[in-house]
C-alpha cells in the first residue's frame, strides 16, 4: 500500500469512528517506534488522536489481544492515568487519545526532588490501579506460571535475541549468568500462584509528563500481558 493510499485511509477510518467529524493530520513529523510508525490526528472540533500503525500487519492480531486486556483495565479503572482507544478490528490502525506532555526519558538526581516525588506519587496511583484489576477467565492462563519459569522464558527471549543478532543491546554471557540467578532468588516466591497484568514495556519513553512532574498518561501498551504477582511488582 502506498504512503498517500495509507494516510488516506488512516484519516476516513478517524473520520468514521470520532462522530464523523472532518480531520486532518498534524503538519509535524510522526514518532516512529521499534514496531509502529504514529501519526497525530487533529479534528475540527480541536480533539487529538494518536493512530499507531504496525511495521509489520501480520502483528495486528496480537495487539488486539493487548488492546482487549488494556480496555477490562479502563473500563475498571476509567480514571486510570492511560489514553483511551478507539479501533476496529477489520481496520489494522490504533487510535488514542493523545496525551499532553512529555516522555520522561531521563530519570535522575538532577531532577529536584519535588519533581519527582510528584510523578512518583502519580505513578503509584497509576500502578496501584493496574496491579488491583483483576484478570477475567478469558484472559487467564491455562496453567498459572511460576515466577521462577516467568523469570526464565523472559531472560531466554533476550538470550535468543543475542544469539541471532537481533538484540539492540545485552550480551549472551550476562543473560546467562542472571539466569543461573535465578533459584536463588526466585525461588521462594514461587509459592504465589496468583496472577495480574503487568504494562510490559514500562520504560521512560513511555511515561508522559507536564511540566511540574505530574503524570499525564502511560502509553505503548503493546506489550500487556498476564504474569505472576512476583512479575508484576518486580
Amino acid at each position: 500500500m502506498s504512503k498517500t493510499a495509507n494516510t488516506s485511509s488512516v484519516l476516513s477510518e478517524a473520520f468514521r469512528l470520532h462522530q464523523v467529524v472532518r480531520c486532518s493530520l498534524a503538519e509535524e513529523d510522526p514518532c516512529q517506534g521499534g514496531s509502529h510508525k504514529v501519526l497525530k490526528v487533529v479534528f475540527e472540533d480541536s480533539v487529538q488522536w494518536a493512530a499507531r500503525l504496525c511495521h509489520d500487519p501480520n502483528n495486528w492480531k496480537y495487539e488486539l489481544r493487548a488492546v482487549k486486556m488494556f480496555q477490562h483495565i479502563k473500563q475498571t479503572h476509567p480514571d486510570i492515568r492511560a489514553p483511551s482507544v478507539f479501533f476496529k478490528a477489520e481496520h489494522p490502525v490504533l487510535y488514542s487519545e493523545w496525551v499532553t506532555g512529555k516522555s520522561l526519558k531521563v530519570w535522575n538526581s538532577q531532577i529536584p526532588l519535588n519533581k519527582r516525588q510528584t510523578l512518583l506519587k502519580d505513578l503509584a496511583e497509576f500502578l496501584l490501579q493496574l496491579w488491583t484489576t483483576a484478570v477475567p477467565p478469558d484472559f487467564m492462563p491455562e496453567q498459572k506460571p511460576r515466577y521462577s519459569a516467568w523469570l526464565t522464558e523472559s531472560l531466554d527471549r533476550g538470550l535468543r535475541r543475542t544469539l541471532t543478532g537481533t538484540a539492540r543491546w545485552g550480551d549472551a554471557i550476562d543473560y546467562l549468568i542472571m539466569r543461573s540467578m535465578i533459584p536463588k532468588y526466585a525461588g521462594d516466591y514461587d509459592k504465589y500462584t496468583d496472577v495480574g497484568f503487568v504494562h510490559g514495556d514500562l520504560k521512560a519513553y513511555n511515561i508522559i509528563k507536564d511540566d511540574d512532574f505530574h503524570l499525564t498518561g502511560v502509553v505503548d501498551w503493546d506489550w500487556i500481558s498476564v504474569a505472576p504477582l512476583p512479575a508484576v511488582i518486580h
